[in-house]
């Protein structure tokens, strides 16, 4: 439902466009005398990295076999990455799209500027403080981006578990792909990587991803929310007494914070479920929770209905076949599997991403992958509550900071009106 515009969205679009017309003969001369040396210049190379491979987070080199896993080769679409039973190689015919990064389930290949959770930020600030924000890559764009354009390598970089956590968080994330773009280019597993992992996550969240293929069509718009609270903020650090400046926060500071926010949420329930199941197994390994994982548990946190909807693979084990050998555990990369000191084979099923990896390597037959939901991965929030109560507290003074500034802008009509009135007696007289 579009909300109607108020006397607030008057002035904040009077306000904007002042600087242009109370000066206009210094606004067209920074338009005519601007450095091209110090404008930023349009390089697809800023926006590619070249993947880092960390060998030991992958499974098939833990399991000295190179049949366990191949997600990373099957997407490369250059042949770039060689495995082998001791190490991941990376040739120099590498095009950095990133698609490696998305595929490995265990996140053996490390790309800075993709890691989810960087991602994850960089998408939801756009996101909370624009009408849309587009996903794009680099032959799709051939421009500098504007903020709420997030230009990747390959828009088959972003994994399914990110478009899961973006969908469930927002309802303004789209695509920007002309037609054609996908055909002609060279990274010909992208597309393939990208549609994919947005049906599927679609289809848990029931969120919808926008499509667009016309750059004329694009909305760069700001959010009529984000526009009054930079608004109402720029205000209150202007030393208003009126607006209670120490009340009010601008829409920068307030997305900063909810980035935080979410941050501290993840850090919350990494140690939530630590103090749950342990942080080390029984053989003294630290249980690892991927990047993607985080985001996935930190959303269902929130909203834990699609949990059901997630089918994974679990390892269960009969202990009556179980030799204790071991390589089960070895092959286990996250250390989500153990062997405790009974003699059982247990599992974590928040850490466990159900790779198969363990029940590949075993060779008496111990361990087999059963079907499964991620209910596991719906953590309750010890502090959902306090939360709440703090977030209601940000409610009242929001309402408050409105009240003081409609009480203080008809205290300015109200002089303006006296004044107005003065100044027509003495005419008169």
């Amino acid at each position: 439902m579009v909300e109607k515009h108020d006397w607030l969205d008057d002035i904040i679009d009077i306000s904007q466009n002042w600087s242009a017309v109370s000066d206009p003969v210094k606004h067209v001369v920074n338009n005519i005398s601007f450095d091209p040396e110090k404008t930023p210049q349009w390089n697809p190379s800023d926006y590619k990295e070249r993947p880092r491979a960390n060998s030991v987070r992958c499974m098939d080199v833990a399991g000295h076999d190179t049949m366990l896993c191949h997600a990373c080769t099957d997407v490369c679409p250059v042949n770039a990455i060689t495995v082998t039973d001791s190490k991941v190689s990376i040739n120099e015919d590498c095009r950095k799209c990133g698609l490696c990064s998305a595929a490995c389930p265990t996140e053996a290949f490390i790309v800075q500027k993709l890691m989810p959770k960087t991602l994850y930020n960089r998408i939801a600030r756009q996101a909370a403080s624009h009408v849309q924000v587009y996903i794009t890559c680099t032959r799709a764009l051939g421009r500098i981006p504007a903020a709420n354009e997030i230009v990747l390598p390959c828009v088959g970089a972003v994994p399914k578990e990110l478009w899961f956590a973006l969908f469930m968080e927002f309802d303004n994330i789209s695509v920007y792909l002309p037609l054609g773009v996908c055909d002609r280019c060279r990274t010909t597993t992208g597309e393939e990587a990208y549609v994919n992992a947005i049906s599927e996550s679609e289809e848990l969240t029931g969120a919808h991803c926008g499509l667009e293929v016309e750059e004329k069509a694009l909305n760069h718009e700001e959010t009529r929310e984000y526009k009054r609270s930079q608004f109402i903020g720029q205000m209150a650090r202007s030393g208003s007494r009126m607006l209670g400046a120490d009340r009010t926060i601008s829409g920068a500071q307030a997305l900063g914070q909810r980035i935080q926010n979410h941050t501290r949420q993840i850090n919350e329930l990494s140690r939530s479920l630590e103090k749950a199941v342990g942080v080390q197994n029984s053989q003294h390994r630290r249980r690892m929770l991927t990047q993607r994982r985080e985001l996935v548990m930190a959303a269902l946190q929130k909203w834990p209905g699609p949990a059901t909807k997630i089918k994974e693979q679990i390892p269960r084990c009969d202990n009556s076949k179980c030799t204790m050998c071991e390589d089960c555990t070895k092959v286990c990369v996250l250390h989500a599997l153990e062997i405790d000191n009974t003699g059982h084979v247990n599992i974590e099923p928040a850490y466990c991403i159900g790779c198969g990896a363990c029940a590949a390597v075993c060779r008496e037959g111990a361990l087999t992958m059963h079907p499964a939901d991620g209910s596991a991965l719906a953590v309750p929030d010890p502090n959902a509550e306090e939360a709440e109560k703090e977030r209601e507290k940000v409610y009242q003074l929001k309402a408050q900071g409105k009240r003081m500034l409609d009480n203080g802008l008809k205290a300015i009509e109200k002089t303006a009106e006296e004044e107005s009135g003065e100044s027509s007696k003495k005419h008169r007289a």
